[in-house]
């Protein structure tokens, strides 16, 4: 049984495009491109939300539920800004859990949404050690740190598509990254989290090899409604 793939895409809007108001014909509009999108074939689920870092950042989440659907990003086109440092970014991804079946991104206050990126000429020992790395993070945090003081849901997965970013501090010009996609009770409640020892020491060995963030790419919070 193949898994569900989600397709997350960050793009930064006109202040005048606005979905969340009625009255905006632009912000209606972009609401028919994400309604549209529902009645493609492997369709499961979509959600949006603006980033509170940039109100005019919005990110799309489309669950597919064949890994080779995929949603035309040149239909936002109408709606960028036109002084956007960066393009729309889509990455393809197989998350665990599946963000459809756990639906942590609209039933969380705030989902943080943080892509790793690490040189894609690593060995392939490194690359598991990552992956080791990762899966000790996630625990430590989830299963370690006081309920209060935790996550409320954690999915994360390696971006699929595409397989490799471009990256101008790798050795080899590209990276391959994580997308993690967690939940808290608030923005406040993750800079808390980030404080402790649990989760500095954790994440230690993942920070050692990581590269800076893509442009368009770094951590974002977001609170998701559901399309």
């Amino acid at each position: 049984m193949s898994r569900n793939v989600s397709q997350v895409t960050f793009f930064r809007v006109k202040s005048s495009v606005k979905p969340e108001d009625p009255s905006s014909e632009e912000g209606e509009a972009l609401l028919r491109i994400f309604r549209t999108t529902q009645q493609q074939s492997g369709h499961d689920s979509s959600s949006w939300g603006r980033t509170s870092e940039d109100e005019n950042t919005i990110v799309w989440v489309v669950d597919w539920t064949e890994a080779r659907s995929s949603m035309n990003i040149r239909l936002l086109d109408p709606f960028l800004a036109p002084d956007n440092p960066q393009p729309p970014s889509s990455l393809h991804v197989t998350f665990s859990p599946p963000l459809s079946s756990t639906e942590i991104l609209t039933r969380n206050p705030v989902t943080e949404l943080c892509t790793l990126a690490f040189p894609s000429d690593l060995e392939a020992r490194a690359v598991r050690q990552i992956n080791g790395d990762l899966i000790n993070f996630r625990t430590t945090l989830v299963e370690q740190l006081p309920q209060a003081a935790g996550p409320r849901s954690w999915s994360m997965g390696h971006v699929d598509r595409p397989s490799k970013l471009p990256h101008a501090r790798s050795p080899s010009g590209q990276a391959f990254a994580h997308l993690l996609a967690v939940g808290w009770d608030s923005i406040e409640a993750h800079f808390k989290a980030k404080e402790t020892e649990k989760f500095v020491e954790s994440i230690a060995p993942l920070r050692e090899k990581m590269l800076a963030p893509i442009p368009g790419l770094e951590m974002k919070h977001v609170s998701f409604q559901k399309i």
